[in-house]
C-alpha cells in the first residue's frame, strides 16, 4: 500500500511538469517525453553504448503491473544494470510509439540480474553443472515471460538483457577458470549449446526466434577472449603435466611388466591427444593452434629426455650386468613418439616437428650404440676365453640369455637389437678366430676345425632365434669360412670368396680381413693376390689421400680392424 501512494505522488508530480522537455540533443533535436501510465511513470531511454535497439512498446504498461509480472520489486530506478552496461528499446521511426521507459527497461534488467544463477565459488571443480543451471534458468524465464511480454512489445528487450547478461557471465567465469577442461567446456557451451535447442533453440521459444537477436561482435569478442586463455591455459598445463611424467619416470628405476614398459609413451599420447580431441568439438582452426602447443611442449620435453636418458643408459652400461630392458623401454618409447608426431603432425609445418623426429633418432641411435657396447664387452671377453682354452666350452651363448631373457612383451624390439648383435658377435668370432693359428686351435677342439666352426655357427643361431624368433641367419658368414677352410683348389677358392664378398663384405676396407682370412687358411702371398685380384673391380680399395681412419669402436662392423 506505502508503495502504491509512492508510486502515486511520483507521478502526480510529473503530471504537473508534463510539458517539460526530458532530453535535449545539440539544440536542435528536441524529444519530449510524456506520462501516460497513470499511476505509474514513462521515461525515455538513450541507447549509449550498442547500434542494435530492443523492440518497440507497442502496448504501454505500468511498472507495477510488469514488476509482478517480473516477479520484481519496483525499488528505486536505475538504468545501468548490476553487471555494468545498459539497455534501452526505441521505437521504429514510423511506429509514432513512444520510447520504452526507464522504469521499464530497468524492471527487465533487474529481473534478469535476480533470476541470473549466482557464479560459483569454485568454478572449475563444478563449472559444468552451473552452465546447466544457467541454462535451464535462462529457458525457464524466456518460456514463462514470452507470453506475458511479447504482446507488450518488451520481448526483445528481454531477450537481449538475458544475452547481455550471460556473455558478462561468460567473462566473469572466463577470469576465475585455472584448467584447460574448463576453458574447454566454457568454449564448448558458448559455441554449441547456447545457440543448441536446449537453449535459444528451444523448441518453445520458436516463435520469437532468440537465436537471431544474439550480438554476433559481442559473441566474438567474448570467444577471442576465451581462446587466448585456452591456449594458455593448454601451454601450461601441458608442460606441468610432461614435467610430472618425466619426474615419474626417473624415480621408476625398473620395468618389470609391460605396463612400465609402454608407460612412458603412452602417457605422454594421451596427454595430447585428449586436449586435441576437445579442441576438436570446438573448431579444426582451435584445434591445429592447440596442436602447434602441444608439439612445442613435446620439443621440450624430448629434449630433456634425451638428455636424462641417455646419461641414464650411460650409467647402466657401464654396470656389472646392465639390465638390457631398459635400452630396449627406450626404443621403443622413441619409435612411437617418432610414429605420432609424423603421424599427427602432418598439417603443421613449425620447425618443433623436425628437431622432435631428429632428437627422437638420435636417442635411438644413442640407445643403441650403448647396448651394442654391452655386447661388444660380452662377446670379447668370452670368445677370447673360448679360443684360448683347454676346455670347449661355448659360454657366449649362456651369457646372451642372461642379458636378454626372453620377453612377453618388446619382443620387435628385442628382435631389432638382437639382429645388429647377431652379425657383431659373428664379426667379432671371426676376428678372434683368425688370430688363433689352425695348428693349436686343431689341439684344443679337433682336426676338422671347419666342422667345429659349423657346430658353433648352427649353437648361435638357434640360441639368438629362441630369443628373436625370426632374425636373419647371419651366420652364414662363419659357414662360408668353413667353406673356405675346405677348399682345395685356387678356382673353388675365387669363387667362394667372392660370394662371401658380395652377401657379408660390401665395404672396400673389408678387403685387408679377406687377405687375413686366406693367410690364415694357408695360402702364400702370391695366391692370396691372385684369389683378391679375381674379385669384382668395384670392391677393389681406392686410396683416398684426404681420408684421415677414425679410432674404430668396439663392435665396428668392418673387419679391418682385426688389432682390436
Amino acid at each position: 500500500m506505502r508503495k502504491s501512494l509512492r508510486f502515486g505522488r511520483r507521478s502526480k508530480a510529473l503530471k504537473d511538469n508534463s510539458r517539460t522537455p526530458l532530453i535535449k540533443e545539440n539544440n536542435n533535436n528536441i524529444q519530449d517525453g510524456y506520462d501516460q501510465a497513470g499511476d505509474g511513470y514513462d521515461l525515455p531511454c538513450q541507447n549509449t553504448f550498442h547500434e542494435e535497439q530492443c523492440l518497440q512498446n507497442k502496448n504501454p504498461v505500468r511498472s507495477q503491473e510488469l514488476a509482478q509480472l517480473l516477479e520484481v520489486v519496483p525499488d528505486a530506478i536505475s538504468i545501468t544494470s548490476e553487471d555494468g552496461y545498459m539497455c534501452t528499446v526505441q521505437p521504429e521511426p514510423s511506429s509514432g510509439q513512444h520510447n520504452l521507459t526507464l522504469s521499464v527497461v530497468s524492471l527487465i534488467q533487474r529481473s534478469v540480474s535476480e533470476h541470473f544463477p549466482k557464479p560459483p565459488t569454485h568454478p572449475d571443480q563444478n563449472l559444468r553443472q552451473h552452465l546447466l543451471h544457467v541454462q535451464e534458468a535462462v529457458v525457464s524465464e524466456l518460456v514463462r515471460l514470452g507470453p506475458l511480454l511479447d504482446p507488450k512489445g518488451l520481448m526483445g528487450c528481454l531477450i537481449d538483457c538475458y544475452h547481455r547478461q550471460t556473455f558478462d557471465h561468460l567473462h566473469s567465469l572466463l577470469q576465475n577458470v585455472t584448467s584447460t577442461h574448463s576453458s574447454f567446456v566454457l568454449m564448448n557451451w558458448a559455441t554449441h549449446t547456447y545457440h543448441s535447442k536446449e537453449l535459444l533453440g528451444h523448441p518453445e521459444l520458436q516463435k520469437m526466434d532468440p537465436i537471431k537477436k544474439v550480438d554476433v561482435l559481442l559473441f566474438k569478442e567474448w570467444s577471442e577472449k576465451a581462446k587466448d586463455k585456452l591456449l594458455e591455459n593448454v601451454q601450461t598445463e601441458v608442460r606441468r603435466s610432461l614435467e610430472k611424467i618425466l619426474q615419474i619416470e626417473t624415480r621408476q628405476g625398473h620395468c618389470d611388466c609391460e605396463e612400465d614398459y609402454v608407460g612412458l609413451y603412452v602417457d605422454i599420447i594421451q596427454c595430447i591427444d585428449a586436449i586435441h580431441k576437445e579442441a576438436q568439438k570446438i573448431s579444426s582452426k582451435l584445434s591445429h593452434q592447440v596442436q602447434e602447443i602441444c608439439f612445442r611442449e613435446l620439443l621440450i620435453f624430448v629434449s630433456r629426455y634425451n638428455t636424462e636418458q641417455t646419461e641414464a643408459l650411460g650409467k647402466i652400461a657401464n654396470m656389472d650386468k646392465p639390465a638390457t630392458i631398459h635400452f630396449l623401454k627406450t626404443l621403443r618409447t622413441c619409435k612411437e613418439l617418432k610414429q605420432y608426431v609424423q603421424t599427427k603432425g602432418t598439417g603443421i609445418k613449425t620447425s618443433p616437428l623436425k628437431e622432435t623426429v631428429q632428437t627422437l633418432e638420435n636417442l635411438e641411435a644413442s640407445a643403441l650404440d650403448l647396448l651394442m657396447d654391452v655386447v661388444a664387452d660380452i662377446a670379447e671377453s668370452h670368445l677370447k676365453k673360448y679360443f684360448t682354452s683347454d676346455s670347449r666350452r661355448f659360454l657366449l651363448l649362456s651369457a646372451l640369455k642372461e642379458h636378454f631373457p626372453k620377453l612377453r612383451f618388446g619382443l620387435e624390439e628385442q628382435k631389432t637389437v638382437m639382429d645388429e648383435a647377431y652379425k657383431l658377435i659373428v664379426r667379432i668370432y671371426v676376428k678372434r678366430l683368425v688370430k688363433i693359428s689352425q695348428s693349436k686351435l686343431k689341439k684344443r677342439w679337433s682336426a676338422d676345425v671347419g666342422q667345429t666352426v659349423t657346430e658353433d655357427a648352427e649353437l648361435l643361431h638357434n640360441t639368438i632365434s629362441d630369443l628373436a624368433p625370426g632374425v636373419q641367419q647371419w651366420n652364414l658368414m662363419l659357414l662360408r669360412v668353413t667353406d673356405i677352410l675346405e677348399c682345395n683348389s685356387i678356382e673353388a677358392l675365387k669363387i667362394t670368396v667372392a660370394s662371401m664378398q658380395k652377401q657379408f663384405l660390401t665395404k672396400s676396407n673389408d678387403m685387408e680381413f679377406l687377405r687375413t682370412l686366406l693367410r690364415w687358411k694357408g695360402l702364400s702371398k702370391r695366391e692370396v693376390t691372385e684369389v683378391l685380384d679375381a674379385l669384382p673391380p668395384d670392391f677393389q680399395p681406392r686410396p683416398d689421400p684426404d681420408h684421415q681412419p677414425r679410432s674404430a669402436r668396439p663392435w665396428c662392423s668392418c673387419f679391418s680392424c682385426l688389432s682390436c
